[in-house]
């Protein structure tokens, strides 16, 4: 009986070893080059910190040169906010229905932060690139953008999806005007 007990339980234990492993990350589409991206959608959680005060949530946004649709979550999922972009100006609506307006989304943004927090820009350093006056600090071996000062934000990319000279950033970090922002990617689709 012991050694049929002692059997199972070995047999037990090398399953759950195999299903604790870690299984093959399957293979990404090649993407195309970074400089030909207008249009994206992600999935995410996003972390602000500003004056010792910090807080994380969870990201949806929908980029085209446009229009931006970024939703905002609790952690469990809960829709808090959503920020539009479009010729016509920028909304900010909250879960509660109150609703903020303003001729673009940066200056929303700074109405509602107290901070300038470009977003033309953001959506530009998610896809590992800067605007034309931002300087490359460090690329990777690739040449792929690792740090880098663009609007007068630090832009520190710190994990690409993959090898691959065109893959995407995985995780980022930023920071200016007194704000932290790390952006860790869960899911692209361009």
């Amino acid at each position: 009986m012991t050694s049929r007990f002692h059997k199972f339980c070995i047999g037990l234990f090398v399953l759950l070893l195999a299903a604790c492993s870690s299984q093959p990350k399957p293979d990404l589409p090649p993407r195309p080059l970074r400089d030909s991206l207008q249009k994206f959608t992600l999935e995410g959680r996003i972390a602000f910190s500003q004056s010792g005060r910090s807080s994380t949530v969870r990201l949806s946004w929908e980029h085209a040169p446009e229009t931006d649709l970024i939703g905002f979550a609790s952690p469990l999922g809960n829709q808090l906010a959503e920020l539009q972009r479009d010729q016509q100006g920028a909304r900010w609506t909250t879960s509660d229905g109150e609703r903020y307006e303003a001729h673009s989304a940066d200056q929303l943004l700074t109405r509602l932060t107290d901070t300038p927090i470009p977003l033309d820009s953001l959506s530009l350093w998610v896809l590992g690139r800067i605007g034309r006056q931002g300087e490359i600090l460090e690329r990777d071996a690739s040449g792929r953008l690792l740090v880098a000062i663009d609007n007068n934000w630090r832009v520190r990319i710190t994990a690409y999806e993959s090898e691959q000279p065109n893959a995407l950033p995985k995780s980022l970090e930023v920071e200016g005007s007194g704000l932290r922002v790390k952006l860790a990617i869960e899911a692209w689709q361009l």
